[in-house]
């Protein structure tokens, strides 16, 4: 039986640069241990992760311009992930990490991007809805190029509602979700108040399933807990201590395999704890989206969840 397909809006790539320090001092000259160059952006995170899981297929649509967009398409490519992007006149940005080995601490360097013509929107409207007809399921990875209009995300969100698709949305835009047919979104906390307008996290699931009852909330709160909110039902996790490596994909990669075993059948509680799991064992590389799935079934039974 073949796997599902999901297809990835992840409109806003990035080349990586990873640069790892034994000790970063700010204001002074720090000279790098080591050094990663590797395709980014946060829909190239999920699809790797899903590649990781294996349960399900993903193809990315992108845009993709200049040498650091030649430089993402082959390294996509070298990783086995299928790709439709839309060439366009901007360059791909540049998203450089320092990691602080001596603490832990992660740094992100992002460049700005650049909006997308209406004819390149245009194109990648059409490939998105063409191409969705063997797809079981889709998502909305990150943000759009900077200046672009949102609405392209309302408009990704009704192609998926037209093809009958459950919608995997990391993207906070409240329009995208009331032109969405059923979604799950999967956004942290402090996103989910922006939505909602409210800072307590009970008051802000309450609220947010008021707003959308068709729509499943998968939300992160910090390295100690997430909850899950659905058909008038809350569940609080409890996320394993571990010792991080890199945060950076944990997010993509909870997204990524929570939407590949809802659509392998598992129940939405059962699918979010494989996704939070995931997203541990992501925390012990120090690359984006990739993880080893025997730690994420190793960190599993410590991913705990209770009734609200």
């Amino acid at each position: 039986m073949a796997k599902p397909l999901i297809a990835v809006f992840g409109a806003n790539p990035a080349w990586q640069k990873t640069l790892y320090f034994g000790t970063f001092r700010r204001g002074e000259v720090n000279r790098a241990e080591k050094l990663e160059l590797y395709a980014g952006g946060k829909g190239v995170n999920f699809c790797r992760a899903a590649k990781c899981r294996d349960v399900a297929r993903t193809r990315l649509y992108q845009f993709s311009g200049g040498a650091n967009g030649e430089l993402h398409e082959a390294a996509l490519a070298a990783e086995g992930i299928d790709c439709h992007a839309v060439h366009v006149a901007a360059e791909t940005r540049c998203c450089t990490t320092l990691l602080d080995r001596s603490g832990d601490a992660m740094t992100e360097l992002i460049e700005p991007s650049h909006a997308p013509s209406a004819a390149e929107i245009a194109e990648m409207l059409r490939a998105f809805d063409a191409e969705l007809a063997d797809a079981a399921g889709a998502a909305v990875a990150g943000s759009l190029p900077d200046g672009t209009d949102k609405g392209l995300y309302a408009e990704v969100a009704r192609i998926a509602a037209k093809h009958k698709l459950p919608l995997l949305v990391d993207a906070v835009y409240a329009p995208m979700l009331d032109a969405a047919g059923d979604f799950i979104l999967k956004i942290n906390m402090d996103e989910l108040g922006k939505l909602t307008g409210e800072s307590d996290a009970r008051r802000a699931l309450c609220s947010g399933m008021e707003k959308w009852p068709r729509g499943v909330l998968a939300i992160t709160d910090g390295a100690s807990s997430a909850y899950l909110a659905a058909g008038g039902k809350v569940w609080r996790y409890a996320i394993p201590r571990i010792e991080v490596v890199s945060a950076l994909g944990a997010g993509d990669t909870c997204s990524a395999v929570t939407l590949s075993e809802l659509l392998n059948g598992r129940p939405a509680v059962d699918a979010f704890a494989c996704g939070l799991a995931a997203a541990s064992a992501n925390c012990l590389s120090p690359r984006a989206g990739e993880f080893d799935d025997r730690d994420a079934e190793r960190l599993m039974p410590t991913v705990t969840e209770e009734r609200l």
